[in-house]
């Protein structure tokens, strides 16, 4: 009771900090109805419905995405993973090796898995959208909205203990925002924690960033302790 507690003064200042008068309906539905996440299938019976939640996605034609795209992109590692990442899109090393988080960006993420005591294949890793928008622009609110059945399903099936978003449009996915996502920088949102279905999701900066910023490679290291701090 004192974790669900803490969780919840966890979001009422996450929304405060924000700015918000009123909390989003996905906090409140998850909240009102109590709703838990906790795994009861076996390993053997998650890996399939994954793989065939991951064929599904391959093959999607719903936005114009899929157009550009050399392949779609799906999460990866593992299905019963107490750890789980989120990132924006795939990039363009992503689209063309069909892996979530390659290149400096993934190096960069598999580095902070490492250093949080894991393995790569220790925790899951996917993206709000599985195709990459060309030019490596920002996903459409449409195409977000259109992907979103996918990630929903991923984390019903992970059923993981704690989430981490990579960026903004992760973030503000799971916090069931609309149209805001240019409005407020990930810089103003990390540091704190929300709840997506009773699961606290802690945001922070994608390794694209850090590339390009490497002095806040320290905050996205609180955020990891953050992380670390919950699993236990």
């Amino acid at each position: 009771m004192g974790r669900e507690i803490e969780n919840i003064l966890d979001i009422l200042n996450f929304y405060k900090v924000l700015g918000f008068k009123e909390l989003p309906e996905v906090f409140l539905s998850s909240l009102l109805k109590g709703e838990k996440t906790q795994n009861t299938h076996s390993k053997d019976k998650l890996d399939k419905t994954l793989t065939a939640l991951n064929e599904e996605i391959r093959i999607c034609k719903k936005c114009i995405l899929s157009k550009e795209r050399t392949q779609a992109v799906c999460g990866e590692g593992n299905a019963n993973a107490k750890l789980m990442f989120i990132g924006e899109a795939p990039g363009v090393d992503e689209d063309r090796q069909g892996r979530p988080f390659v290149g400096e960006a993934g190096n960069l993420l598999t580095s902070l898995i490492e250093k949080m005591g894991f393995k790569r294949q220790e925790v899951y890793i996917t993206n709000t959208v599985k195709c990459h928008p060309p030019g490596n622009r920002d996903p459409l609110e449409e195409e977000v909205s259109l992907c979103f059945d996918y990630l929903k399903r991923e984390i019903e099936i992970i059923s993981p203990k704690v989430i981490i978003t990579l960026g903004k449009v992760a973030t503000y996915t799971l916090m069931g925002m609309k149209g805001k996502i240019k409005d407020i920088a990930i810089s103003k949102i990390r540091g704190n924690v929300f709840l997506y279905k009773n699961i606290p999701v802690i945001p922070t900066f994608h390794p694209a960033y850090l590339l390009r910023n490497r002095k806040d490679k320290w905050l996205t290291w609180e955020d990891a302790q953050e992380a670390l701090r919950r699993l236990k």
